[in-house]
């Protein structure tokens, strides 16, 4: 018996082909980046920067698929978290903001969590731009959770250190109950420290450690001598610190004057 071939307008349609296979690739990169998300997690809880490096560079190449905005913003916020780990602040902050949109667009409350993990990163890299003049992100700022972030972010940039560490030591809005900033809480006071001295070594030749420790809300003595030495070794000051009488020496360019502190 012969049968005839029934032309169902599918098996000759070139372009039905090409659909069911952009279907297919979508589908298959929609599952890759979840595969990606189970692996990131996985990584992140061993603390296998290494491993973990390697899956979230792939998943950042994946072409095509549409995958949930919640699966990429987890993806991004851990992808953050490894940059914070090897101190890669300006990155970490980009990719905070990215998975901030993702929650965001994904309606999850998760987005305030990764907004304080954004500004923290800006801080740290000691960035002069305020997250929250960002057009996402200024909707947040008087969010309850979000002020006391916002109120550390206006101390920082103003070099206002005893509000700055005000708000941390009265656990403000919460900040210190989530263990990720905490374990950045000594970069935090370590880098606006420096900030402020900078600004109180420069107009003087010679300064007492005493003076200087006064004025970063009277820290110790050796912690001052550890923040000098690591603004000499890295040349944002120039000088040397005389431990005996426990002042700091700075170097005086020619033609430069300055006075004596503390």
């Amino acid at each position: 018996a012969l049968h005839r071939h029934q032309d169902d307008g599918n098996s000759n349609n070139p372009s039905n082909n090409n659909n069911n296979n952009n279907t297919s690739s979508s589908s298959s990169s929609t599952n890759l980046m979840e595969i990606y998300a189970l692996q990131i997690q996985l990584h992140s809880r061993q603390k296998d920067n290494k491993k973990l490096r390697q899956i979230f560079a792939k998943a950042m190449r994946v072409q095509g698929g549409i995958p949930h905005p919640r699966t990429l913003a987890l993806i991004q916020e851990l992808g953050g978290k490894m940059h914070m780990a090897s101190r890669e602040f300006e990155a970490a902050g980009k990719t905070f903001f990215q998975a901030f949109k993702s929650y965001d667009e994904a309606g999850d409350v998760a987005r305030l969590r990764c907004l304080k993990y954004l500004v923290m990163a800006s801080m740290l890299h000691a960035s002069s731009i305020n997250p929250f003049d960002s057009q996402e992100v200024r909707p947040y700022r008087d969010d309850p959770e979000i002020k006391a972030i916002t109120n550390l972010v206006e101390a920082f940039q103003g070099n206002e250190i005893e509000r700055f560490e005000g708000i941390l030591a009265r656990n403000e809005g919460r900040v210190m109950d989530d263990e990720f900033i905490r374990e950045h809480i000594g970069d935090l006071k370590r880098t606006i420290r420096r900030q402020v001295m900078r600004e109180v070594i420069r107009p003087y030749t010679r300064i007492s450690l005493k003076a200087i420790s006064k004025a970063l809300n009277g820290i110790p003595i050796v912690d001052v001598e550890s923040l000098l030495v690591g603004l000499i070794l890295d040349g944002k000051a120039k000088g040397r610190i005389d431990q005996v009488n426990g002042v700091l020496i700075k170097e005086v360019e020619r033609g430069v004057q300055g006075g004596g502190g503390g």
